[in-house]
């Protein structure tokens, strides 16, 4: 396959990857609303179908290496997912829809770390820049929340469901263009994966330190996620320009993965979650000082770095220390960590803190991501070498 081939395809899957999520994060507790549950049912509902990931991806992830059949799982999983988003519209009363949106939260659940292994894999083997086939992901976030937003402004809130399941529709259907797995494994065809061999390599000191460093930081931006536009709001900025400050995060993040390839040659993967979690550190501090608006806009494009440079230099270490074999269910184990555990649990203590704290929680968010550096620089110290594991 070519590698302008290879791209495209990929490119396409990130570009409708994350409309779902874009418009269920900011209006499926909207939705859920308007279906009648009280506060503390919506709230059981939108954590649960966030903890169910616990368990859909560390199961996805090991059925693709252990059956060495990751494009078919992908493909599974958003038909899969598709349909039940589309049962859930359907729903009524607290337990069918909990029961269903837990059920749609499984299956989309592996999707996104076995798109980034494919992703990273492929791009090593083809030679081309994975951040330029990433930044569709975020970018398909940002056009899903902000295209429901104006969606919204004409047609009723019961419609959002609805538009979570076309979406997904879109990404099941764009799943089939996904290229076959030989594809970016043009070599003798992998072994299934062993549970010996894997307990070795994520048992060992330096990949249990890599979780935790890159794991941390980007759980600090869990009081940003759950409370940054209430805080916002309360330095009297008005709605519109807080989507403007969202918006110039992720347009910040697009740009960065635009050059990620230089990012990754000058600095390795290490160094980028070390550069990672240090701009993290530095951009919770000025959050919590209520800057004036032009510096929160600058610092808001530090998420370039925060998040951007700690997902790509978590990416590449995964490639460069994990075998080829194994890779998704590495994948899959550091996502339930961080996104499952971490980031839940930063989210999940996130009222509290705002209550007790207010913007000050910005500087338990830069505790965090000061511990993650420091992890940081010990896995620099205590790194083999050179790449364990051959690219893709």
């Amino acid at each position: 396959m070519p590698s302008r081939n290879f791209s495209l395809r990929l490119s396409l899957f990130n570009a409708v990857l994350f409309l779902g999520s874009g418009i269920q994060l900011p209006f499926l507790p909207l939705w859920l609303k308007d279906r009648g549950l009280p506060d503390q049912q919506v709230a059981l509902v939108v954590a649960l179908m966030m903890g169910v990931r616990i368990l859909g991806i560390p199961l996805g992830t090991f059925i693709a290496d252990l059956t060495q059949r990751r494009r078919a799982v992908i493909v599974a999983c958003a038909f899969g997912s598709t349909a039940a988003y589309f049962l859930l519209s359907a729903m009524t009363g607290f337990w069918p829809i909990l029961v269903t949106g837990m059920l749609a939260a499984a299956l989309l659940a592996p999707i996104v770390p076995l798109t980034e292994t494919l992703a990273v894999e492929g791009s090593a083997h083809f030679g081309i820049d994975y951040g330029r086939i990433r930044l569709w992901a975020s970018l398909s976030f940002l056009t899903g929340s902000l295209g429901a937003g104006m969606l919204l402004e004409a047609i009723p809130i019961g419609s959002v469901i609805l538009l979570i399941a076309c979406a997904q529709a879109l990404g099941a259907l764009a799943s089939l263009l996904l290229p076959a797995d030989k594809a970016v494994r043009a070599a003798a065809r992998a072994e299934p994966i062993g549970l010996p061999a894997f307990l070795a390599v994520v048992s060992a000191a330096s990949f249990l330190m890599f979780m935790l460093a890159a794991g941390l930081g980007q759980a600090s931006h869990g009081f940003l996620y759950a409370f940054g536009s209430v805080y916002f709001e309360s330095l009297g900025l008005s709605k519109p320009v807080i989507g403007m400050l969202w918006a110039a995060s992720v347009m910040a993040e697009v740009v960065m993965f635009a050059f990620s390839n230089r990012f990754y040659k000058a600095f390795g993967a290490v160094r980028l979650i070390m550069l990672g979690t240090g701009i993290a550190t530095l951009r919770w501090m000025v959050t919590a000082l209520a800057p004036p608006l032009g510096i929160l806009f600058l610092v808001q494009t530090l998420h370039a770095g925060s998040f951007g440079l700690t997902h790509l230099g978590t990416m590449h270490y995964i490639r460069e220390r994990v075998p080829a074999n194994m890779r998704n269910t590495a994948q899959g184990m550091f996502a339930v960590l961080s996104s499952g555990v971490l980031l839940s649990g930063a989210m999940w203590a996130s009222g509290a803190l705002y209550a007790g704290l207010g913007g000050g929680a910005f500087l338990v968010m830069a505790a965090i991501s000061g511990v993650a550096f420091a992890l940081a620089l010990v896995l620099k110290a205590i790194s083999p070498r050179g790449p364990a594991a051959a690219a893709a």
